[in-house]
């Protein structure tokens, strides 16, 4: 019986190196199978999420010219209130300083040339009506 199990022994010792190397030999094949596979699908997957990037690439540029524009927008008109409002303080203060010194306006230089032009017209009319009357008097 001592001879039988030794027999045996071997027997049972064998086989499972045999599936050692079959197991081995499967998942070599399974390995192979995957990278090939993930070549193959990596190289669509590699195109897929390209298109992905271009789209947010896209998106997102859009979305900054958009974000530029508005701001860009937003100084100009801040930076023109602001010209504005300093211009006229300056006009202002220059109006205060020259009124304080008894210089006039433009506003004021304006309203004289306006007087001055009725009072010219009003005299040229007057010197017509008075010119004929004093005529008739020398004669």
């Amino acid at each position: 019986m001592a001879g039988v199990k030794k027999s045996t022994d071997k027997k049972l010792k064998l086989a499972p190196a045999k599936d050692l190397r079959k197991y081995t030999q499967q998942i070599w094949l399974a390995g192979l199978g995957a990278f090939a596979r993930a070549e193959e699908e990596g190289g669509k997957l590699f195109d897929n999420l390209v298109k992905i990037g271009e789209d947010l690439e896209s998106k997102t540029r859009e979305i900054a010219d958009n974000t530029v524009g508005e701001v860009r927008g937003r100084v100009i008109e801040k930076a023109t209130d602001t010209r504005e409002k300093v211009e006229r303080a300056f006009d202002d203060r220059i109006t205060s300083a020259l009124t304080r010194l008894g210089i006039p306006s433009q506003r004021d230089m304006d309203q004289i040339n306006n007087r001055l032009d009725t009072l010219t017209q009003l005299m040229q009319e007057l010197s017509h009506h008075i010119r004929p009357d004093a005529r008739k008097d020398k004669a």
